[in-house]
């Protein structure tokens, strides 16, 4: 399927009778899952199941794609702003790939981070480590991990970090991010395609957030189309937004971007690693090799062995990689300086308007 994700993506054509058959029959099977969607659906509109009501607000962070879309760097933003005003946030997610076999696993709780990879998920553990205070569970059950939250750990907000597709738990805001350039793929709902759910399903959503959405005409299509299919709806757009590079050590130093001048060697284990190629290249970082592991792999010392002797190899000084990589690099040896990319959400279009409706919810709950 990974060699598959070019044409899923609609990032290229079929090219062959062979691919355009296998295509169109993995469009079909993906037919059958909108239809169960549909269906899913139906249920809770006419209450046949029951959406769980938390004690406190919800607010959703989700996508109707696989793959990334920026969801970790939102999530953060609006921890911080909801920090600021007192509250005590807590964050729910899946999980995904972490070793931990609990039904709640509190990643952090409201004075510290307490698991790492692999017991917790990387993606947790990244936003225990950048968002002291804030409260962390993981676990497939999202109504035990927010009764967890609440109850036990006295968190008044919650954040579900990628939770559209979560219907059984009512959510106060409910946000849904899209990659402003390609934000449907090929078109297609899984497995011929990267959608987990037909666009339609948009409409059920309160805002929509456009990610890597630096001005293009592929972006000003994108909200044209969305503004069409669903008017009235708001549209927020975004980039990822690099901050500074942290230094993989006990130091966790941040270094200025543009302290780093000299040849690098850059590594990830991301969805959609060609977009941190590319925010590469926007800082004009000269890049001499690029190695790009499965998405959430779990380094070994012999991956970093491997990076280090290509990196001599083409006369790199440093390593790179991303926070989320990082993150899974704690104890094992280091023969090179290691840096990681730290971004942030930065707002084109709209921010203010989203500020306020988090602003509104918050009076509500008053």
């Amino acid at each position: 399927m990974q060699m598959l994700l070019p044409w899923l993506r609609g990032e290229r054509s079929p090219d062959s009778p062979a691919m355009r058959l296998l295509l169109a029959f993995l469009s079909a099977l993906g037919r059958l899952l909108a239809l169960y969607q549909r269906w899913r659906v139906r249920r809770y509109q006419r209450g046949v199941k029951h959406a769980y009501r938390a004690p406190c607000p919800v607010i959703s962070v989700g996508n109707i794609t696989v793959g990334g879309t920026g969801k970790t760097p939102m999530v953060i933003w609006l921890a911080r702003r909801l920090q600021q005003s007192g509250n005590r946030v807590a964050v729910v997610s899946r999980g995904y790939r972490q070793k931990s076999p609990a039904r709640v696993t509190v990643v952090a709780d409201h004075d510290q981070v307490r698991l790492a990879p692999p017991e917790a998920a990387d993606e947790a553990v990244l936003l225990a480590r950048l968002l002291p205070g804030v409260a962390v569970l993981t676990g497939s059950d999202r109504a035990a991990l927010i009764r967890h939250a609440t109850e036990r750990l006295g968190s008044d907000w919650i954040l579900m970090d990628d939770a559209f597709h979560r219907l059984d738990i009512q959510r106060d805001l409910d946000l849904v991010l899209l990659d402003a350039r390609r934000p449907f793929g090929n078109g297609a709902l899984l497995p011929g395609g990267i959608l987990r759910e037909s666009p339609e399903a948009l409409a059920r959503c309160d805002a929509l957030i456009l990610t890597r959405a630096e001005p293009s005409e592929a972006v000003c299509d994108t909200e044209r189309v969305l503004n069409l299919r669903f008017p009235g709806k708001p549209i927020v757009t975004a980039i990822h937004r690099p901050v500074c590079w942290v230094a993989v050590d006990d130091s966790g130093a941040c270094v200025p971007l543009e302290a780093l001048t000299g040849p690098v060697m850059a590594f990830c284990g991301l969805a959609a690693p060609e977009e941190f190629r590319r925010t590469l290249e926007a800082l004009s970082q000269q890049v001499v090799g690029f190695h790009a592991f499965p998405d959430h792999h779990g380094f070994s010392a012999a991956d970093l062995t491997g990076l280090t002797v290509m990196a001599h190899r083409r006369g790199a000084e440093v390593l790179v990689c991303t926070e989320k990589d990082a993150v899974k690099l704690d104890g094992l040896p280091v023969e090179m300086p290691i840096l990681a990319l730290r971004v942030e959400m930065a707002f084109l279009k709209n921010g203010a308007w989203l500020a306020s409706r988090l602003d509104a919810v918050r009076r509500q709950e008053v």
